[in-house]
């Protein structure tokens, strides 16, 4: 994993520096998602062929962050297949 440190310009741009860009495959006009998690900023690139899984994921962490917040929660066995598990959870 590549760190790097940046900043914001007054114009609210970030640059990602080249060797972030260069390990992520990043090109010119590739888009992004944004997300702004209790202050704590992600880009996530769409890519046509998981946009739809990412946007179910998303709605599944929020549910579970809903349900931990209000002390929901299940003890799940491991050895249960991965759509079981996540069966269970959305119940």
């Amino acid at each position: 994993m590549e760190v790097a440190i940046t900043k914001i310009s007054e114009n609210g741009q970030v640059v990602i520096p080249s060797e972030i860009r260069k390990d992520a495959g990043i090109k010119p006009s590739t888009k992004f998602i944004v997300f702004n998690q209790d202050g704590n900023i992600l880009l996530k690139q769409i890519k046509k062929e998981a946009l739809k899984a990412d946007m179910q994921l998303i709605e599944k962490i929020m549910r579970s962050e809903e349900q931990i917040n209000q002390d929901k929660f299940v003890i799940a066995d491991a050895s249960r297949s991965a759509e079981e598990i996540d069966d269970l959870l959305m119940q």
